[in-house]
C-alpha cells in the first residue's frame, strides 16, 4: 500500500520569498469564518510570503495582523 500511496507523493521545497497557500485542518477554527454550509467553504488560504526556513519542513510565513 505504501508503494501506491508513494508514487502520487512528491517532495517539494520551498525558497525565502515564495508565495504559498496554507491548508487549515478540516474541523472548523474560530479563528476563520464560519460558512453556512462547510462543504462550500474554503480549502485553501492565502496566498503567504515564506520569510524564514525554520527545519527541513518548517517554514515561518508573513501572515497579515487582525485589525
Amino acid at each position: 500500500m505504501k508503494l501506491c500511496a508513494d508514487r502520487k507523493r512528491t517532495d517539494r521545497e520551498f525558497q525565502v520569498g515564495d508565495r504559498v497557500y496554507l491548508r487549515l485542518c478540516l474541523y472548523p477554527k474560530m479563528s476563520v469564518v464560519m460558512r453556512r454550509n462547510l462543504k462550500l467553504s474554503q480549502r485553501y488560504y492565502g496566498p503567504y510570503t515564506m520569510v524564514q526556513r525554520i527545519g527541513k519542513v518548517v517554514y515561518k510565513l508573513d501572515l497579515p495582523q487582525n485589525s
